[in-house]
């Protein structure tokens, strides 16, 4: 698992690919949850741990992708590309989405948002701001759900170089366990 998660070399077949990623995603997933829904207590050493955390996943997704990229015969800097693609996909699906779970109160709240922020209320714009977070959570979690299986079946589809290549032989044809 240590290997799986934190070392960025080497390759990985597909089926070892989708237990990270899976794995990946859920805890990233119930991370974001718990920091928007503790976002009044995030201070502190809570704060801290939440930051190490997401370093963490973002590492880990990092070296999953990276050694689906070599499996592949490609270069592991293709998460690069994957990036641009999540980012796009996010901001797409807020264009698309994000009046329907905002509604009228959400567009006041965005109105108070900006009066506070134009007023330098800085009460007015936090209070504002955490209404307007608890209206989008469940468009964030889609987002970040969305995202992560895009993502997956973009390079979890890549086919496999049946041969040795520059980031090592194919992946052993034994068992593919959590270990």
């Amino acid at each position: 698992m240590k290997d799986l998660l934190f070392n960025p070399n080497g390759r990985i077949a597909k089926r070892r690919f989708w237990q990270g990623v899976v794995l990946v995603t859920v805890v990233a997933v119930i991370k974001r949850g718990m920091e928007i829904k503790l976002a009044g207590s995030m201070g502190g050493l809570l704060g801290i741990v939440a930051m190490l955390v997401t370093l963490g996943l973002v590492y880990a997704n990092i070296c999953i992708f990276a050694k689906r990229f070599h499996d592949a015969g490609t270069s592991g800097w293709w998460i690069i590309a994957v990036w641009f693609g999540k980012f796009f996909t996010f901001v797409l699906m807020f264009a698309l989405l994000g009046g329907l779970f905002l509604g009228s109160e959400g567009t006041a709240l965005l109105e108070a948002v900006m009066e506070g922020w134009a007023s330098a209320d800085e009460a007015q714009l936090t209070q504002a701001s955490r209404q307007l977070v608890d209206l989008l959570f469940p468009l964030i979690i889609l987002s970040y759900v969305v995202n992560g299986v895009l993502a997956a079946l973009i390079v979890g589809s890549l086919p496999s170089d049946p041969k040795a290549n520059a980031y090592g032989p194919p992946p052993g044809n034994g068992p593919e366990t959590f270990s």
